[in-house]
């Protein structure tokens, strides 16, 4: 179990690149970085799942923090580029 968890880490965080990158390039940057956020969200709680240590729960909840702040400042700045009608 351990072997497939972690070779399915790299593959999450490598397809979370690859969808960040393709989103982006078509012009969807809020959905790319919320989407790469996510699988790196993901492959944090694939390997919270092999080792329960302090230090893989912190590296997790890290990574959840960056993704609400990250969300929250991508909404603010969309926010505040939108055209009042």
């Amino acid at each position: 179990m351990d072997l497939v968890t972690y070779g399915a880490v790299p593959v999450l965080v490598a397809l979370g690149v690859v969808a960040a990158a393709l989103c982006m390039v078509r012009g969807q940057v809020r959905a790319g970085i919320g989407l790469g956020l996510d699988l790196w969200l993901a492959a944090g709680l694939l390997t919270l799942t092999v080792t329960t240590s302090w230090s893989t729960i912190a590296t997790v909840a890290i990574i959840v923090a960056i993704r609400h702040l990250a969300t929250r400042a991508i909404d603010r700045a969309a926010a505040a580029r939108a055209v009042p009608r």
